[in-house]
């Protein structure tokens, strides 16, 4: 062990003065003469001394565009748009494909002769496939005003929510989410909070990742959601600001202001968000289980209302120290106060007998402080590509619960009465600590090497106090309070190579080391849990580009699924007096090993099929104390899971006015799991179909439509039934699109109601779910900037390329 982190920090004093990878690109911004930005203008690439253009691309919706670096060669760019004069870039020399140049901004000339109005209907694609990345395009879309970054997740291509509000991937468990680039190291649940405090609006484009390179932290089984935030590449003073209500069982709003100021070396911005943000559920459940305990039917209805308000801060700032160097910092800051309300009708008994019934009430009051920091660095140590980066990052998350239980017990055979009080405080925190440094080296124009070490720490406590009320006075409950620290250390190490073989063959070979340290302790059960475990993380994609339509590529990959830190606290927290959570010390990480050939058609239908095998896969399990009935909900380790996956992306334009993005995913899986040395299986067929609907109205106006269709979907011992939803938005334009209105609605049909089974050695389990997401929502923004309309619309795409010269 310690030899290896010796080896690690040598590796990391080896390559300090060089910090972090990067992928060749073309990118800059376009401006008007009022420094109004430019969007869907045409920037092609032409290669000298012959002018033919090679590739291209389309600005986005606040002027910026990036593309891939062409072959090497000597090259200029040339930008064009309607009722602007074409402008063109001095030559420059490509030397690899590593080869990365930022153009800035680019002011364009009004043409002599405008044209008062002008339309031209063309399509940037939602969803596209690039680099082995599925992207989403999240900015500008009519379903993202007062949405959060949980809610565009979901709606992913892809991308599923089970009933414990994790994602999956093409129906697959165990999926990391990272922030431009950064792994969020949260539990589910405080991942949750985070994503629900981040406004959509922030969002520029979500990456879904099925087969991520050696570069990358080998958690996320499934893959990879990564959130890539707005940049602001404007030069000089931008502003914005927004605000929405929203309309379910209760009314919310949400409101903020986008600042962006580039000046010289310097690139700031700071979003500053509010929302209130409320859930409404009712529930129905059923537990029936055997054996001599006193009740064989647990029936329960319940009703939960909660309601967030949530501010959140967002600051950072680049500064170039030169062309060469640059070095940024950045702070989110987010603070929820939650109130919830979850009551509950229980009736216990057996068939034919009489009854007990429960009246629970359990109000909660909970605080939630996420806290988050990070410096970067990035420097270019040659014109070859050569290039290195750096980042330090910590985060501070805290929670404080104080929840208050009231149960009122009926007999129906005695009609006695009978109350009970309870009362918990608990405390959590989280500390986290990252640093990594990487390093990219051209070897020729058709090869590279990568090489990065990386380190992180968490340490997580919790403390538990439980109280009942006797005789007017809180006593102390010993066997229901706990306090728990767990610290868990990950250190890496990787390399990658690349080398394009041919025009045909590609190939890219990476290896990543992850050494894993970490140790719980529970103070009232005086038991300590340790792990300490070294895996070896190959990847291997070969593609092959059979025709200018046609392109394969093949993989091979190892990742890791890494438990939640509570997970490992084996205390047993109260749900109600017959339902608890109770963990598990000896809980081990999921070791997921994946074969997949993705093939490309006509550039941009895209076909995966993939073969997953999860060694040591976990799902909570239920189990019910024959003697006293209770159950507890434990995860633990299944033998094994496989599945079997087809995933189609298929964009297709329908008419001139109407366009349509596609996503169909077929899934066989496989779990296999031992209970009481009895052996269990559980298969299913899942299926999901996503589609994505952008229609241009009359009067300017664009309607967005999602829907999505979902199949039965197992999750170790239990099945979950199918759903279908639809979501819709109208976005027009005023004032010279200064202002933005949109009007949408979500799960318009109430299509997301969950049933959920499970039926495992003669127990049987039934919960009938909705968490009220059929909801209204009005959404303003208002550019403060000045804005000048050169033409009603500006708009083309890559096809019209070479059609109209470039």
């Amino acid at each position: 062990m310690k030899l290896y982190r010796n080896f690690l920090f040598g590796v990391a004093s080896l390559i300090s003065p060089f910090l972090w990878s990067q992928e060749g690109s073309l990118s800059g911004s376009l401006q008007d003469q009022e420094q109004e930005t430019i969007p869907f203008a045409t920037v092609a690439v032409m290669k000298l001394p012959d002018s033919t253009v090679v590739t291209g691309t389309t600005t986005e919706m606040d002027g910026t565009f990036k593309m891939d670096t062409p072959q090497k060669g000597e090259y200029l760019l040339r930008f064009s748009a309607i009722g602007f004069k074409a402008t063109f870039t001095e030559p420059f020399r490509v030397s690899a494909t590593t080869y990365k140049k930022n153009f800035g901004t680019v002011i364009m000339e009004t043409a002599v002769t405008s044209l008062d109005e002008v339309m031209i209907k063309t399509w940037r694609p939602r969803v596209k496939v690039e680099n082995g990345k599925m992207i989403m395009r999240v900015q500008g879309t009519a379903v993202a005003a007062g949405s959060t970054a949980y809610e565009m997740l979901s709606r992913a291509p892809g991308v599923s929510v089970n009933q414990n509000g994790d994602f999956s991937i093409n129906g697959k468990q165990g999926v990391a989410v990272m922030i431009d680039g950064r792994m969020s190291y949260l539990s589910p649940a405080e991942l949750q909070a985070m994503l629900n405090g981040m406004p959509a609006e922030n969002i520029e484009e979500i990456e879904v990742i099925n087969n991520p390179s050696a570069k990358y932290d080998a958690e996320g089984a499934a893959g990879i959601l990564n959130i890539k935030l707005k940049k602001n590449t404007l030069t000089g003073f931008t502003a914005s600001i927004y605000s929405g209500v929203e309309m379910r069982h209760q009314t919310l709003f949400n409101g903020g202001l986008n600042l962006g100021y580039k000046s010289g070396n310097w690139n700031s911005f700071a979003n500053l968000d509010l929302s209130e943000r409320g859930v409404f559920r009712d529930q129905y459940s059923i537990r029936t289980f055997p054996g001599t305990v006193e009740y064989t039917m647990y029936e329960q209805t319940g009703l939960q209302e909660r309601k967030d308000f949530i501010p959140t801060v967002q600051l950072g700032t680049d500064y170039e120290i030169n062309e060469n160097n640059s070095i940024g910092v950045m702070a989110n800051i987010m603070y929820r106060d939650r109130r919830m309300d979850w009551n509950t009708n229980s009736i216990l008994g057996n068939p034919g007998e009489d009854y007990l019934t429960i009246a629970a009430q359990n109000n909660l009051d909970q605080t939630y402080r996420n806290a988050q920091f990070n410096v970067h660095y990035t420097g270019k140590l040659d014109t070859l590509g050569t290039t290195i980066s750096a980042n330090v990052d910590f985060a501070r998350l805290n929670t404080e619960d104080f929840s208050d239980f009231t149960n009122r017990y009926d007999y129906s055979q005695t009609a006695e009465q009978n109350t009970q009080f309870l009362n918990s405080q608990s405390f959590s925190d989280f500390d986290i600590y990252a640093a990594n440094i990487d390093f990219v080296k051209p070897l020729s124009d058709r090869s590279s090497f990568e090489v990065g070490v990386k380190t992180s720490k968490v340490v997580s406590k919790s403390r538990l106090e439980f109280y009942e009320l006797q005789e007017g006075s809180n006593v102390y409950d010993p066997e229901r309070s706990d306090s728990f620290k767990y610290t868990e250390e990950i250190y890496a190490a990787y390399v990658n190579y690349s080398n394009r073989l041919s025009n045909t063959w590609n190939v890219q070979v990476g290896l990543r080391a992850e050494q894993t340290v970490g140790e719980g302790n529970s103070a009232r059960l005086d038991k300590v849990g340790s792990r300490d475990y070294l895996e070896i993380f190959p990847n291997i994609m070969l593609e092959q580009n059979v025709s200018d339509n046609y392109k394969l590529n093949y993989s091979f990959s190892k990742r890791i699924s890494r438990p939640n830190y509570s997970y490992f606290n084996p205390v047993a927290f109260y749900l109600d007096p017959y339902s608890y959570v109770v963990g598990n010390p000896d809980l081990r990480a999921e070791i997921t090993t994946s074969y997949k050939v993705s093939q490309t058609f006509f550039k941009k239908f895209n076909l995966l099929l993939s073969y997953d095998h999860v060694k040591d896969f976990s799902a909570e399990v239920p189990s019910t104390n024959n003697e006293t009935g209770e159950t507890n909900f434990t995860t633990r380790n299944l033998d094994n899971s496989r599945s079997y996956t087809a995933t189609l992306v298929a964009p297709v334009e329908l008419a001139s006015f109407w366009n349509t993005n596609n996503n169909l995913v077929l899934n066989q899986q496989y779990f296999d799991l031992t209970l009481n040395e009895q052996k269990v299986s559980n298969d299913n067929f899942f299926y999901l179909f996503q589609t994505n609907h952008q229609i241009n109205l009359p009067w300017d106006i664009s309607l967005e439509l999602n829907g999505s269709f979902q199949g039965p979907v197992a999750y170790g011992v239990y099945n979950i039934d199918e759903q279908w939803w639809l979501d819709a938005g109208l976005k027009k334009s005023f004032l010279n699109d200064r202002l933005n209105v949109t009007v949408s609605a979500t799960d318009v049909f109430e299509g997301k109601r969950m049933d959920i089974n499970a039926a495992f050695l003669g127990n049987t389990i039934y919960i009938n779910q909705y968490f009220d997401e059929r909801a209204i929502s009005v959404n303003l923004r208002y550019r403060l900037s000045r804005s000048k309309s050169k033409a009603k619309a500006r708009s083309t795409n890559l096809e019209e390329l070479e059609r109209a010269g470039g």
